[in-house]
């Protein structure tokens, strides 16, 4: 019974451990404040800390905003804007959960550790995840209104609202509320110069993309079509696929046909090779290659273009 005692507190310690360490791994970035070290600082700035509890986390609305109807929008839209006040409150509350977690943080040692400590740190950090989602919340209508303007026939809503809401996430990580400047114009800048800078070279992605010459890509890949499909099923396959193929932008399609061999040529292209001739790497080939499928795969629902699923698994 000793021994079984004995083997049972070294694994509860090392299960501490293991959690210590990886709070002490985790980056903790917030703006520190002078006022954070008064006496009365977490009874002030942490009353009525209820923000965001009831709220949709993060991933939740990015999803939702991936149909881009008006109905989704105005759901989205519902939150009412910040502040100025309401921003210092938030901002430093923030900042100061985060400034108390890393101080906690900073005493901790894996070896030596309670399930009290790591459990105040990580409460710590939950809350002041609730108050970014709450800010996050609060200037969902300031992202929709810069993506409306910025959507265009090569960048989607959906596109641009994504990394609307990770741009927003990056600004609220680096405002100073204390210099006494609106986040609101802050993240305004932020997301529009993102947005811009997208859509500038995804339009010199698509110059490149006209400067092609035609079917390259089916002429110089090495390899050939699936060799476990029959000709029959990759002709009705290439057909399927070739009927569809109108519903991506010019890029996915050059990917598309290149890898799965439509057109007069019927071999297939490399990741590497395309990453080559599109300027980019070979991993954001990959994503888009897997964008593109996915729209496929929405289009082939309910029709005979069912059988493109089979062109993917095979």
């Amino acid at each position: 019974m000793v021994v079984c005692s004995i083997e049972s507190d070294v694994c509860e310690q090392e299960r501490l451990s293991c959690r210590a360490r990886k709070l002490l791994n985790q980056e903790i970035e917030f703006i520190s404040n002078p006022c954070f070290g008064d006496p009365n600082a977490e009874s002030d700035i942490l009353k009525n800390c209820d923000i965001g509890s009831h709220q949709a986390p993060f991933d939740e609305n990015r999803s939702a905003a991936s149909s881009g109807s008006s109905t989704t929008i105005s759901r989205l839209c519902n939150a009412e804007v910040l502040s100025a006040e309401e921003e210092r409150v938030l901002f430093r509350r923030l900042n100061y959960l985060k400034f108390k977690a890393n101080q906690h943080r900073s005493q901790l040692d894996p070896e030596w550790v309670t399930e009290n400590e790591l459990d105040l740190i990580e409460q710590l950090l939950h809350q002041a995840e609730l108050v970014r989602d709450e800010i996050l919340r609060r200037n969902m209508r300031l992202i929709v209104s810069i993506v409306k303007k910025c959507t265009t026939t090569g960048v989607s809503f959906d596109e641009l609202f994504s990394d609307g809401c990770l741009t927003l996430l990056k600004a609220i990580d680096k405002f100073d509320y204390s210099r006494g400047f609106r986040f609101s114009t802050y993240a305004y800048h932020a997301i529009s110069n993102y947005a811009y800078r997208k859509i500038a070279n995804r339009r010199k992605e698509r110059a490149k993309y006209k400067q092609l010459p035609p079917e390259r890509s089916m002429e110089e890949a090495g390899a050939v079509k699936n060799p476990l499909m029959g000709t029959a099923t990759w002709d009705e396959l290439s057909e399927l696929l070739n009927e569809s193929i109108h519903t991506l932008d010019e890029r996915e399609q050059l990917i598309v046909k290149s890898r799965f061999a439509l057109g007069k040529h019927r071999k297939i292209l490399t990741f590497q090779k395309l990453a080559d001739q599109l300027g980019i790497s070979k991993e954001r080939v990959r994503q888009l290659e897997q964008r593109a499928v996915a729209k496929l795969r929405t289009v082939a629902e309910g029709t005979r273009l069912e059988l493109i699923r089979d062109l993917v698994c095979e």
